[in-house]
C-alpha cells in the first residue's frame, strides 16, 4: 500500500526539468519582485521616519523660538511694571505729603473765613 502512494506521487526527473525550464523565469521574477517590494517598503519606512524626525525637530525649534520670544516679552513687561510700580510709589508719597500739608493748613487757618 505504501509503495502505491509513493509511486502515485513520484515525480519524474524529466518532468521536473521541464517544469523548471518553463517556470524558472517566473520563479526568479517572483523572488526578485518580493525582494524589490521588501527593499522599497524598508526604504519608505526609513523615509517616513526621517520626515517624522524632521517634523519633530521643526516643532521643537518653533517651540524654542516661541519660548524665547515669550521670555523676552515677559522681561520687557516686567521692566515696565517695575517702573510703573516705582512711579505709583512716588505719586503716593506726593499725595500723602500734599494731604499732610492741607491738614496743617486747615489746622492753622481755622479762623480765616473762606473767600469766594
Amino acid at each position: 500500500m505504501s509503495t502505491e502512494i509513493g509511486l502515485k506521487y513520484k515525480i519524474k526527473i524529466p518532468q521536473m526539468k521541464d517544469f523548471l525550464e518553463t517556470q524558472l523565469p517566473a520563479i526568479i521574477t517572483g523572488f526578485l519582485g518580493l525582494g524589490a517590494y521588501l527593499f522599497e517598503r524598508r526604504r519608505k519606512t526609513a523615509e517616513i521616519q526621517q520626515v517624522e524626525g524632521d517634523a519633530i525637530q521643526a516643532m521643537q525649534n518653533a517651540y524654542k523660538t516661541f519660548v524665547n520670544d515669550s521670555n523676552t516679552n515677559y522681561m520687557e513687561l516686567k521692566i515696565k511694571v517695575d517702573k510703573l510700580d516705582s512711579e505709583v510709589l512716588l505719586w503716593k508719597a506726593k499725595y500723602f505729603e500734599l494731604k499732610n500739608r492741607i491738614n496743617q493748613i486747615d489746622k492753622n487757618d481755622t479762623d480765616i473765613p473762606p473767600t469766594d
